[in-house]
């Protein structure tokens, strides 16, 4: 993943397990928002839009009025044209779904009707195979031989990975739950770069390179005690914890401070898991954030957070 980082001005494109990562980072931006009335309500569009399409192809086969038949293909392609992410998403042989309606063959769109049958039917089942990954909340990970094994004890193929968070790739489905506007905005352009990335394999910025390595990087099993947080500033912290802080025993090296008091380490290492996870962070003018938006907030520049990505791997 480092090469990633490092070799950035080389980098022109990016392997499945980064793709993998990025879903992960995905994930997070959309607050582990998985919802199943998302893909059963992805479903049912898809099985409206076919229905109507063999309907077609038999009234054409029937040789019924032009004008019903004109009616139902404006119809058929009023649905594709407000569904067309969807719709394509189930056309993985990339046919040409509009000229194939426009030819009247039904030849033509009974493979059409069959292609998509099977790829929604594939669709319909993962909700009951894949279950009990969707309803884990993935802790931690390791990305092997085109699999993840999700917390040491579910193994799943990438194929089918993509399969369950494909809806990540729709910017519809993601909520804004966060009340301040600059994690707003910064989140909905950093969730179009990873889609365009996903899509096309665009090149992402360094910051958005980053934060893809930083996810993965916290999931890993590290030791907070060995890493050097003095570099993080803290802009906001509970009067509570500080409390709690004032009277320990660390030294001033490797630690960050509120004034005179000495932030431990692993108490800051899981605040940053926190908000990685939650997606409450993010880049400006040169320094990453990280904040809750209510009593906490912590800054560090990109700089400094190249080097302790380093060392953290």
């Amino acid at each position: 993943m480092m090469d990633y980082l490092t070799n950035y001005d080389n980098i022109n494109s990016y392997d499945d397990s980064f793709k993998v990562l990025a879903y992960l980072t995905l994930l997070s931006l959309n607050n582990h928002n998985y919802k199943e009335d998302i893909y059963l309500e992805e479903i049912n569009k898809v099985e409206n839009f076919l229905r109507k399409v063999n309907n077609y192809k038999v009234k054409i086969q029937l040789k019924r009025k032009e004008g019903e038949i004109n009616t139902l293909l404006t119809e058929i392609k009023d649905i594709y044209n407000r569904n067309t992410d969807i719709i394509n998403k189930y056309n993985k042989d990339n046919l040409d779904i509009i000229n194939i309606l426009d030819s009247r063959e039904p030849k033509e769109i009974t493979p059409l009707i069959d292609r998509l049958t099977r790829v929604k039917m594939k669709k319909v089942n993962i909700l009951p195979k894949y279950n009990n990954i969707i309803n884990t909340n993935i802790d931690n990970y390791e990305i092997e031989n085109n699999t993840i094994n999700i917390n040491n004890n579910l193994i799943i193929s990438f194929d089918g990975f993509y399969d369950i968070y494909d809806y990540l790739l729709d910017l519809s489905n993601y909520k804004e739950v966060y009340r301040k506007t600059e994690i707003i905005n910064y989140h909905h352009k950093l969730i179009l770069d990873y889609i365009n990335m996903i899509k096309s394999n665009t090149k992402l910025t360094k910051e958005e390179t980053i934060l893809v390595i930083l996810n993965y990087l916290v999931k890993k099993d590290i030791i907070p005690n060995e890493l050097d947080f003095s570099k993080f500033k803290i802009g906001n912290i509970k009067i509570s914890d500080l409390y709690n802080f004032a009277n320990n025993n660390l030294t001033e090296e490797y630690h960050a401070k509120w004034g005179k008091v000495i932030i431990p380490n692993d108490y800051l290492f899981n605040k940053i898991k926190e908000l990685l996870s939650m997606g409450m962070c993010y880049f400006k003018d040169d320094s990453f954030i990280l904040e809750n938006t209510s009593d906490f907030k912590i800054s560090i520049s990109s700089l400094e957070l190249i080097n302790l990505i380093n060392k953290m791997n």
